[in-house]
C-alpha cells in the first residue's frame, strides 16, 4: 500500500505572485485577489496542511493547525513539529491499522503504535523523549477534538491526581496522558566544542580543506553568507527564526569605542514567546555584516526589482513601515512573515528590507539554512570529520559556552570562605544562569539549568567533591 497521506505548507507568498500555471496543456494565471481571499479564509503563511492520497482535504484535522495559534502554540517550528508527528500516526493508522483515519483511533491503536515506535528493533526505535513529544502533539489534537465534539472520547487514556496549591489549602485536580513515559530525558541537548565548529564553518560551509586550503573543486555557492550566518548565531545565541527575520535597520548604528560587542533590542515579535530582549553582537561579527551588505547583498539586491503584494515600507528613520492605506505601523511590531512583506528605498530601486538575501535579491528562508547545514555536515564527513550541527545546535553552543566564561567570572570576585549561609554559591551560580537567561530569552531560569550539566567546570566541582567525600569517609572509618 502506497503512502496514504502527505503534508505541505501554506506559501501565501505563492498567493501574491502572478506566476504562470500549467493544468491541462493550457496557460493559467493566478487569480488577481487570491491572496486576500486566502488571509480572510483564515490562512496562515508557513502553516501545514494535510492531504490524503487522493488529494482529499480532511476539514477538521486542518482546521486543528489553524487553531493551534489560538491554543499557545504561535511558533511555525511548533506546527511543524504537531503535523509531523500527527503526519506519522495518520499513516500508521492508514497502512498498518486497516485503513483508519484519525478521528476512528482508538487505545488499541495507541497501544499498536507504542509497540511499533518504542518496541520494534533497535534500528528503527525511537527515543522516550521522541515518543513523549508525539504524545504530546496528539493528545492536543485530540483533547481540542472532544472539546469541539468532533470526537466524544480520546484513545489515550488518562491518570488523575489531587495537588495542593502553593501557599493554600485548595486541591487541583491534575490529568496526565498515561501513555508518557517517565524514563524520557527532559531535554536532549547537543552542542559542539570549538574546534568543530571552526571545521563545520571552514570546511562545510565555505568549502575550504581540513588544512585551511582552498579546495579547487569546490562548487557550492554562498559560502561567506552562510558562514557569517552561522557565526552570528554561535555568538549571539539568536533562533534560528529570529536571526533569519532580523532587519537591516535592527542591527547596531553606533559603535561605542571602547566596546567588544554591541547591544540591539530583538522586538517581541520575532523572538519565542513574545518575549523582547537585548542581543549582543561581537563588533567583529558585525564589522562582516557590513562587509556582506556592502558588497555580496548590494550585489544580490540589485539585480532585480521585489514583486511583493502588499508591500510594507520603511520610513527614512527604519522605526515604522508604511502600508498601501498609508497607515503607519512601528517595525517593532513585525512578524517574521510580514518582515518579509518589508521593502526600503524607492519604487523602481526598491530592496527587501531583511539582513539576508539570496543571489536573487529575495529573502532567504528558514528551510535554505537548514538545508545549507545538513549539506556542510555531510561535506565534512567527506573529510572526516564527524559533525552534526544544526542552526540550534549553535544556539546551544553558545549557552554552554557562555555560561562557562560568566561562572569563571563570578568565581573570580564572589567566593568568600566566610560564607556560611550559602549566599556565595548563589551568586556564583544564580547570577551567571539568570544572566544567561535573559540573553538566551527563557522564560523561566529552570529552561537555563540543562546546560550546566554540560559544562567542564561543573563535573570538575562533582569529581572534586566526589574526592573529597571519599578521603573524608576514610578518614572517618580509621
Amino acid at each position: 500500500m502506497g503512502v496514504c497521506v502527505q503534508l505541505y505548507f501554506t506559501n501565501l507568498d505563492a498567493l501574491s505572485r502572478p506566476l504562470p500555471l500549467s493544468i491541462d496543456g493550457l496557460a493559467v494565471r493566478i487569480v488577481p485577489g487570491a491572496l486576500d481571499v486566502g488571509e480572510r479564509a483564515g490562512l496562515i503563511d508557513g502553516m501545514p496542511f494535510i492531504l490524503m492520497d487522493d488529494g482529499s482535504y480532511d476539514l477538521h484535522l486542518n482546521r486543528f493547525f489553524r487553531a493551534c495559534p489560538g491554543m499557545g502554540a504561535r511558533s511555525p517550528n511548533t506546527w511543524r513539529s504537531y503535523a509531523r508527528d500527527i503526519l506519522v500516526w495518520a499513516r500508521f493508522l492508514c497502512e498498518r491499522r486497516g485503513g483508519k483515519t484519525v478521528w476512528q483511533a482508538d487505545r488499541h491503536d495507541v497501544l499498536a503504535f507504542h509497540r511499533a515506535r518504542r518496541l520494534s528493533a533497535a534500528p528503527y526505535r525511537i527515543s522516550a523523549a521522541s515518543w513523549n513529544r508525539s504524545v504530546a502533539a496528539l493528545d492536543k489534537l485530540y483533547r481540542w477534538a472532544v472539546e469541539e465534539g468532533i470526537m466524544t472520547s480520546s484513545p489515550f487514556s488518562y491518570s488523575v491526581t489531587l495537588r495542593r496549591t502553593a501557599g493554600t489549602r485548595a486541591l487541583l485536580a491534575v490529568t496526565a496522558n498515561r501513555s508518557r513515559e517517565r524514563a524520557a530525558r527532559r531535554h536532549d541537548m547537543r552542542f559542539v566544542n570549538l574546534g568543530s565548529y571552526l571545521l563545520f564553518r571552514d570546511v562545510g560551509l565555505r568549502g575550504r580543506l581540513p588544512d585551511g586550503a582552498e579546495d579547487p573543486t569546490w562548487r557550492g555557492r554562498n559560502g561567506e553568507r552562510n558562514a557569517l550566518f552561522a557565526e552570528l548565531l554561535v555568538t549571539t545565541g539568536l533562533r534560528l527564526s529570529e536571526g533569519g527575520s532580523l532587519l537591516l535597520a535592527d542591527l547596531p548604528r553606533k559603535a561605542d569605542s571602547g566596546m567588544r560587542s554591541l547591544p540591539f533590542d530583538l522586538p517581541g515579535a520575532v523572538a519565542k514567546g513574545g518575549r523582547p530582549r537585548r542581543i549582543r553582537i561581537p563588533r567583529r561579527v558585525l564589522r562582516l555584516i557590513n562587509d556582506y551588505i556592502d558588497l555580496e547583498r548590494a550585489i544580490s539586491a540589485a539585480r532585480s526589482e521585489p514583486i511583493v503584494s502588499n508591500p510594507l515600507w520603511l520610513t527614512p528613520d527604519g522605526e515604522k513601515v508604511v502600508d498601501a492605506m498609508g497607515k503607519r505601523v512601528r517595525v517593532d511590531r513585525l512578524t517574521p512573515g510580514e518582515r518579509g512583506r518589508a521593502l526600503t528605498g524607492a519604487p523602481g530601486k526598491a530592496q527587501h528590507a531583511l539582513l539576508w538575501l539570496t543571489e536573487g535579491g529575495e529573502p532567504v528562508p528558514s528551510a535554505t539554512w537548514e538545508a545549507a547545514f545538513r549539506r556542510a555536515c555531510a561535506r565534512c564527513r567527506r573529510f572526516g570529520i564527524d559533525v552534526n550541527v544544526t542552526p540550534h545546535t549553535l544556539r546551544h553552543t553558545f549557552a554552554v559556552n557562555m555560561l562557562s566564561m560568566l561562572i569563571r567570572e563570578q568565581i573570580g570576585v564572589v567566593f568568600d570562605p566566610q560564607d556560611r549561609h550559602g549566599a556565595a554559591y548563589r551568586r556564583i551560580l544564580g547570577d551567571p544562569l539568570q544572566k544567561l537567561q535573559h540573553l538566551l530569552g527563557h522564560a523561566s531560569v529552570t529552561s537555563t539549568y540543562i546546560y550546566l550539566d554540560s559544562l567542564a567546570e561543573a563535573q570538575e566541582l562533582v569529581d572534586a567533591a566526589a574526592d573529597r567525600w571519599a578521603e573524608d569517609a576514610a578518614g572517618d572509618a580509621q
